[in-house]
């Protein structure tokens, strides 16, 4: 079913993303709507047809801050007053552009509709467009007020801007360690979001495990510089971290709690609590990136190193918001010795919607190991549409998996039958969440031939073929 929450007498909802290079501790409590439009919605997108829902600013508390302002970015998962929502580290290159380069950030420049309400409409309609594939000119109906021609137009300038400008628009990290002269120290940068340095006091430091600092507060001055912090009796696995409040920039994702994948996008650079974290001790690989990519129900994992010394290779893990628990996905191997680049990639598959966290653990061949994080989160959303894959392994024996993808909560059925349209397994007979859904089929009670599957979801049909063969 349809989830759609009630912001007094209004619908309103809300989209998903890409890793981004720190992570935040800060809070932000929804506590209404500003400017922005009602707007009905049309066309065949199961997430909106047929209802009306605000398009504009939403209102939050953010770390004690009221009225700070974000958008929506998802226009498939409801939202209401009095949800938390918490700093993902994540974001996509277009909710940045748009969230530096419009209002509420700016306030005045070419093209801005008169009324903030209208132009506060038109950028969260651009921002769904980008993340749901929104169409203004089938999917929106009415707009309240009584300038639905320039909001449409508005959007559609809106839209081309951000394709010809915004597709590779950086984000400054604010706060980080960074390692001082002396092998035992390290100390602390910070900067504003348009990365000039800026000074910040209080900056909470912390170290796991074994380890002790000579400091456990410091300030940057002006030139956005800490005091070296001295590192007595770590250990290669011990965690450095940093925290403070600093300059947050408008475009970071903010997502609900709990793994309701309710996400907002900041819309002004504000300041709120962010953390910075360092493995420590000198590593046998030299690590030059590590990044994430999503792409539907797969995350691809992206990593590069300058040196190797004595490398077997990586082990991959996985942290999911709500398990709480690393889990070992798979295994890289490494090039032993090596003194130029060396470019590493692992895709992580059909996934369910939800948080993850990732981090490699470098081995070395006399069994020593140190631990890389994937600074930030990446989030896995509510896909769009229906849709059912083709079976893999295919042809099989005598087990398959089974994909497919519902846009919203819906009472699925996925059965199997052979080549003369008899039924011979029911895979899947009940209500199932939105998401990305993978079920096994084992075929060792039939004989090899052609079989065939079928979903059925809310009116949607599809039958797809496969080869058991023994």
């Amino acid at each position: 079913m349809k989830k759609s929450i009630v912001f007094s007498v209004i619908l309103f909802f809300c989209l998903t993303v890409n890793a981004f290079s720190q992570f935040g501790d800060s809070r932000a409590i929804l506590t209404g709507v500003g400017d922005g439009r009602n707007v009905d919605f049309q066309g065949n997108t199961p997430c909106y047809d047929g209802e009306t829902g605000f398009a504009g600013i939403i209102i939050a508390t953010l770390d004690g801050v009221a009225n700070t302002p974000f958008y929506c970015l998802d226009l498939c998962t409801g939202i209401s007053i009095g949800d938390t929502a918490k700093d993902s580290a994540s974001t996509i290159p277009q909710a940045i552009y748009i969230t530096n380069n419009y209002y509420p950030e700016l306030t005045s420049y070419p093209g801005k509709l008169a009324s903030n309400n209208d132009e506060a409409c038109a950028i969260q309609l651009a921002i769904w467009y980008f993340r749901n594939g929104l169409d203004v000119s089938t999917d929106i109906g009415n707009i309240s007020g009584s300038n639905d021609a320039a909001i449409k137009t508005r959007v559609g300038v809106i839209i081309a801007d951000v394709i010809a400008n915004g597709g590779s628009t950086p984000q400054i990290s604010t706060l980080e360690i960074k390692p001082g002269v002396n092998p035992d120290d390290f100390y602390i940068e910070t900067k504003d979001t348009d990365g000039n340095p800026i000074a910040v006091t209080g900056i909470q430091l912390s170290i796991s495990g074994t380890g002790s600092l000579s400091t456990n507060t410091v300030n940057t001055n002006a030139s956005g510089i800490s005091p070296d912090v001295t590192v007595t009796g770590a250990s290669a696995n011990d965690i450095i971290s940093a925290s403070g409040t600093v300059e947050v920039p408008g475009g970071v994702t903010y997502s609900g709690l709990n793994e309701v994948l309710q996400l907002l996008v900041l819309s002004r650079t504000t300041e709120a609590t962010r953390t910075d974290q360092i493995e420590w001790g000198v590593l046998p690989v030299e690590l030059t990136s590590f990044t994430a990519n999503i792409s539907g129900s797969n995350i691809t994992l992206n990593w590069s190193t300058s040196e190797e010394i004595n490398n077997s290779g990586y082990e991959v893990e996985r942290f999911k918001t709500g398990i709480n628990a690393w889990e070992k996905i798979g295994f890289v191997t490494g090039h032993g010795n090596s003194t130029v680049t060396q470019n590493y990639t692992y895709t992580d598959r059909n996934l369910t919607s939800g948080i993850y966290t990732y981090r490699l653990k470098q081995i070395d061949f006399n069994g020593n190991f140190e631990y890389f994080n994937l600074n930030g989160e990446v989030i896995v959303g509510v896909p769009n549409s229906f849709e059912l894959s083709q079976n893999y392994p295919n042809p099989f024996n005598p087990e398959t998996k089974i994909n497919f993808q519902i846009p919203n909560e819906s009472n699925v059925s996925l059965k199997v039958f052979d080549n003369s349209g008899k039924e011979v397994a029911t895979l899947v007979n009940g209500n199932k969440t939105a998401g990305y859904h993978t079920v096994s089929f084992n075929a060792s009670n039939l004989s090899s031939g052609i079989y065939f599957y079928k979903l059925e979801a809310e009116g949607f049909t599809k039958v797809m073929k496969m080869a058991l063969v023994k």
